[in-house]
């Protein structure tokens, strides 16, 4: 967990210091890799992030490798058995026994790998993945990438112009960052909005000035904290100045509105007025992402997104896993399954509430437990594990400097049993390291 390479952290920042490895002007030129690693570690972040990491060893659990699995969530990291809750796949279904069936079943006859771009040719079973996928979110269609981060890389570049305005809330996914950076560089005008707040949307349009198309690019539930913001009315501001709203709703997909379509649908009762990017990993338990559209919207973005051109396809076996995962989603089934899942996340923030535990989320699975300092962050992080509970040590800079999260992403096929023992683990930690709890209850963010 504390290497670069083969070098560990300490000793390549002891070998930098010193001065080992660098090369006069009158020394022959050094081969390999190590000009090109000793270059980048002298970069002032670089060696302070190097320097953490090594101040940190054994405490931030970055890294981690799993030696086993089980259905249950239980995970086994250097012979330590531990309840895993950093899974992302929040219905349980990468262990279902319909969604790897479709995968083997679709093997032999597809094999592993379509061979091509889809700009030039793609399996039948992409098609019927976006059909069902569009019948499913109630859309006229649907566009599948590689992967979330390439869809939000490609699309938000390919939706806007020159001339073009886009806003883009500050906590939003890093990938949608990147993809406001290609945006302007591509001619478009780029401005933050600091708060997911209606009129602060208003005076960042207003300050921008005139723009041709106007674009409003936000998270449907914030990756790190669990929270989601107020998408109803964002975009009836963002309508009422003449544009649209862009939602990666990747953490939503599967678990959030009705029949899991999201926290978009949920605020908005359609999807028929914004762009939705939604993710098929995380709850859909395979691989990719997906923006609904119309047919004509769809050919136009398959024109203008790089990441569709040139990006690799979605294997084949996994596109009919998708197809499994739309049947599973619009049968009875799922009704279990999100209820199992629901009820897990209400056991789990009620027992946070009666400990006084302050936390981001609850509308979704993901809730982030609030530490602060970001050495305490890890250092929690860290007793839980001990404990026999992994949760991801969120820091920065994936969330403010002094605003560490631990972040416990519930799965449906949590026992109930791990959910209390959490609980008790989160108890003790809290009281060992005297980290803050509020006094009074307060509502879920």
């Amino acid at each position: 967990m504390t290497k670069v390479g083969q070098v560990t952290v300490g000793s390549l920042l002891q070998r930098l210091s010193s001065g080992t490895g660098r090369r006069s002007a009158a020394a022959p030129a050094a081969e390999g890799l190590e000009p090109l690693t000793e270059r980048l570690s002298r970069n002032k972040v670089t060696r302070i992030a190097l320097s953490f990491l090594d101040a940190n060893a054994g405490l931030h659990l970055k890294d981690l490798l799993f030696d086993a699995t089980s259905d249950d969530r239980r995970v086994v990291v250097d012979g330590h058995s531990v309840w895993n809750f950093g899974s992302d796949s929040f219905l349980g279904l990468d262990r279902h026994p319909r969604v790897h069936e479709a995968i083997a079943a679709a093997l032999p006859e597809w094999g592993a790998h379509n061979g091509a771009s889809r700009a030039f040719s793609s399996p039948v079973l992409v098609d019927e993945a976006e059909e069902k996928l569009a019948a499913w979110l109630g859309v006229p269609d649907t566009f599948i990438f590689p992967s979330v981060t390439l869809a939000n890389v490609g699309l938000l570049p390919a939706i806007t112009q020159p001339g073009d305005l886009l806003v883009v809330d500050r906590e939003s996914h890093d990938s949608v960052h990147q993809g406001a950076r290609l945006a302007a560089a591509h001619g478009a005008r780029v401005v933050e909005l600091t708060e997911p707040d209606p009129a602060a949307l208003e005076r960042v349009v207003a300050r921008a000035g005139s723009h041709k198309g106007l674009v409003l690019a936000i998270d449907g539930v914030y990756s790190m904290s669990g929270r989601m913001p107020p998408l109803a009315e964002l975009d009836a501001t963002i309508r009422k100045l003449g544009g649209i709203m862009y939602v990666d709703d990747a953490h939503g997909t599967g678990v959030v509105g009705p029949r899991g379509r999201g926290a978009a649908a949920e605020a908005l009762g359609t999807l028929d007025n914004v762009l939705m990017v939604g993710s098929l990993s995380k709850a859909f338990s395979c691989l990719g992402g997906f923006v609904t559209c119309t047919p004509e919207l769809k050919t136009i973005l398959k024109i203008r997104s790089s990441t569709f051109i040139f990006g690799g396809p979605v294997p084949p076996p996994y596109l009919a896993a998708i197809s499994a995962v739309c049947d599973i989603i619009m049968s009875p089934e799922y009704d279990d399954l999100l209820g199992g899942l629901r009820s897990r996340i209400s056991r789990f923030t009620d027992g946070l509430d009666a400990l006084g535990v302050e936390y981001h989320g609850g509308g979704s699975a993901i809730i982030s437990l609030k530490v602060g300092d970001l050495e305490q962050t890890f250092a929690a992080g860290r007793a839980l594990f001990d404990r026999g509970f992994y949760a991801q040590s969120a820091t920065y800079p994936a969330v403010p400097i002094h605003g560490g999260l631990l972040r416990v992403q519930i799965n449906a096929n949590h026992p109930l049993e791990a959910v209390d023992g959490l609980l008790a683990a989160v108890e003790q930690v809290w009281k060992d390291l005297r980290l803050p709890t509020r006094r009074r209850a307060v509502t879920k963010s």
